[in-house]
C-alpha cells in the first residue's frame, strides 16, 4: 500500500532543494504518460527535462517500508527531483495516473530485488549465528594494526609538543599550514578519532580574538588525554589481543574504530523490542570532520534512558546523501543496536525492523515521570561525568519543572527543593532555543519537564543548561528547528 503525502515526500527526499525542484517539476506541468499497476503500489511517468527525450521515472512500493525510485536521468541524488516530482504528481492528482501492466523492466528489476533481498534475510539472520559463534582474532593482523596506531600517536604526541613548546601565540598561518599537513598523515595510521581532535585544536586557533585561548587549552588538555589513554588501552590491548574491548566507554571511536552490528550484537550491546521518541532534532556543521550531521535525541520509553541518532554527510557527498528528519512518532523497533559511549550512547536500526505508532498521552506520561526533580542530584552526576576529559561534554538530561523566573537576561528554572539551573545557549545560532522557551514558560510550570544540554563553561565557570524541549502532558514542543 502506498502512503504518498506530502509529510512522507519530504521525508524521502535527500534534501529541502530535491524537495522544492520536485514540486516546480509538477507545477510546470512536466509530468506526462502517468502511470499506476492494478495492485497500486507502483508509479511510473515521463518527466520533460533540457533534452529532446523525456526521462523515465517511477516509484514501486511493493515493499511500501523501504520504496524503491528509478530514473534514467544522470543525477546521482536518491530519490531524484524527477522521481520526487512523481511522488508529488501524485499526491496532487492520483486520478491522472491511468491503471496500466507494468514494464518488463520493471518486473525484471523487481526479480532481481527479490533475489537481493531474499540473499540480505540470510546475511540478517547470519549475524545473530556469527554473534553466537566464538570470536576468532587473526593475531597478527590485530598486532600489525595497533603497531601502526601506537606509532601514530607518537607522531601525534611529536606534533601536540611542537604545538605547546613553539606557543600558541607563535603559531601563524605558516605554522597553521604545516601542522595541517602533519596532522593529515596522522590518518594513514588507523587513528582518524585523534585526527579529528587535532583538527578541532586548528579550527579553535582559527577563531582565537584577543588572546583568549581558553578553548584551545581546553582542547589541548582533550587531546593530551586521549593520547595518554589511547596508548595505555592499546597497549593493554595488544598484549591480550582475544580480550573484549571496552564497553563502558568511547574511546574505541575515539581512536578511529568503525563498529560493526555484529560486534554490537556479540557484546551483549542491542535491545530487542524497543521503543523511542524522539525529544530533539538538530543539524550543524562539523568543520574538523568536513561533514554535516544530524542529530536527534531520544528517549526510551521503556527505561527513560537518552540516546543520540548521527546522520554523518560529508561535505564532498552531502547533496548525495538522505539528510535525517524530525520524528514525531513512536518508533517500535525490533532491534537496536547500542554503541559503547557515555551518559547519552549513539543508537542505530535498520529501516526493515522500525514501525510507527501516534505519540499518545500515555507516552507523554510515561516521559515526565522519567524526568529528575532534584536538579542537585542531577547537576552532581553530570559534574561526575564531565570532569572526565574524555568524556562528553554536553550531557543531556531530562528535568522536571517547579516554577522559572528571569536572573537578568537569563531564564532560571527550579524544582520543588529550591535547586536552581540557569538556562542558556551554548554556542551562537540562529535559532536561540532559550529566547524561544521564554515564550512559552509560565512561571510556575508544574507538570512540565524539560530536556536541556548542560555546558560547563570554562571561561567563567558557570554550570548551565541548553533547553532542547519542553514537554507537556498534551505535547513535545521542539525549541530548535
Amino acid at each position: 500500500m502506498m502512503e504518498i503525502t506530502q509529510k512522507k515526500i519530504e521525508e524521502l527526499a535527500p534534501n529541502a532543494d530535491a524537495a522544492k525542484n520536485g514540486r516546480d517539476l509538477v507545477k510546470k506541468n512536466k509530468f506526462a504518460n502517468q502511470k499506476i499497476s492494478a495492485d497500486k503500489n507502483l508509479i511510473w511517468g515521463e518527466c520533460a527535462g533540457s533534452g529532446k527525450n523525456p526521462y523515465y521515472c517511477s516509484a514501486d512500493y511493493i515493499d511500501e517500508h523501504n520504496p524503491v525510485f528509478r530514473c534514467n536521468c544522470p543525477s546521482r541524488q536518491f530519490p531524484c527531483k524527477h522521481a520526487i516530482g512523481l511522488l508529488y504528481s501524485y499526491e496532487a492528482n492520483n486520478s491522472a495516473f491511468a491503471v496500466a501492466d507494468i514494464p518488463e523492466d520493471i518486473t525484471s528489476k523487481r526479480e532481481k530485488i527479490d533475489k537481493k533481498q531474499e540473499k540480505k534475510a540470510q546475511e540478517k539472520e547470519s549475524i545473530k549465528e556469527k554473534a553466537d559463534k566464538p570470536k576468532k582474532v587473526n593475531k597478527a593482523a590485530f598486532t600489525k594494526k595497533i603497531d601502526a596506531q601506537l606509532s601514530g600517536i607518537d607522531i601525534a604526541r611529536k606534533i601536540l609538543r611542537d604545538i605547546v613548546q613553539t606557543g600558541l601565540s607563535s603559531i601563524d598561518a605558516k605554522l597553521s599550514r604545516t601542522l595541517q599537513a602533519q596532522i593529515k598523515e596522522l590518518g594513514n595510521y588507523y587513528i582518524t578519532g585523534v585526527q579529528t581532535a587535532f583538527n578541532d585544536l586548528i579550527l579553535e586557533l582559527a577563531q582565537v580574538e584577543n588572546e583568549e585561548y581558553t578553548l584551545v587549552i581546553d582542547q589541548i588538555n582533550y587531546i593530551s588525554a586521549l593520547l595518554k589513554k589511547s596508548t595505555e588501552y592499546l597497549t593493554k590491548r595488544k598484549d591480550n589481543p582475544d580480550g573484549d574491548p571496552e564497553l563502558d566507554s568511547a574511546i574505541e571511536e575515539q581512536i578511529g574504530y568503525v563498529w560493526k552490528l555484529v560486534e554490537l550484537m556479540q557484546y551483549g550491546l542491542y535491545e530487542e523490542n524497543g521503543e523511542l521518541v524522539q525529544l530533539s532534532f538538530n543539524s550543524y556543521d562539523n568543520r574538523a570532520r568536513k561533514e554535516y550531521v544530524d542529530e536527534g535525541l531520544w528517549i526510551n520509553l521503556k527505561t527513560g534512558k537518552i540516546y543520540k541518532t548521527k546522520n554523518y554527510r560529508p561535505y564532498r557527498a552531502a547533496k548525495y546523501i538522505k539528510e535525517d528528519n524530525s520524528s514525531f512518532d513512536v518508533l517500535q523497533l525490533g532491534k537496536m543496536y547500542i554503541y559503547p559511549g557515555d551518559q547519552n550512547p549513539r543508537v542505530r536500526w535498520e529501516a526493515e525492523s522500525l514501525k510507527e505508532r501516534p505519540l499518545e498521552a500515555k507516552d507523554l506520561a510515561s516521559i515526565l515521570a522519567f524526568a529528575s526533580d532534584n536538579y542537585a542530584d542531577t547537576i552532581k552526576m553530570v559534574k561526575s561525568t564531565i570532569k572526565n576529559p574524555l568524556m562528553d561534554k554536553h550531557p543531556v538530561v531530562l528535568v522536571s519543572l517547579n516554577k522559572s523566573y528571569l536572573n537578568g537576561d537569563n531564564l532560571v528554572i527550579e524544582d520543588k527543593n529550591g535547586n536552581r539551573l540557569t538556562l542558556k545557549d551554548i554556542d551562537q545560532q540562529n535559532i536561540s532555543s532559550a529566547t524561544n522557551l521564554k515564550a512559552i514558560l509560565p512561571p510556575h510550570a508544574e507538570g512540565y519537564a524539560l530536556t536541556v544540554m548542560i555546558n560547563n563553561d570554562v571561561q567563567t565557570g558557570l554550570l548551565s543548561a541548553q533547553p532542547m524541549s519542553l514537554i507537556t502532558p498534551e505535547k513535545i514542543v521542539r525549541l530548535l528547528y
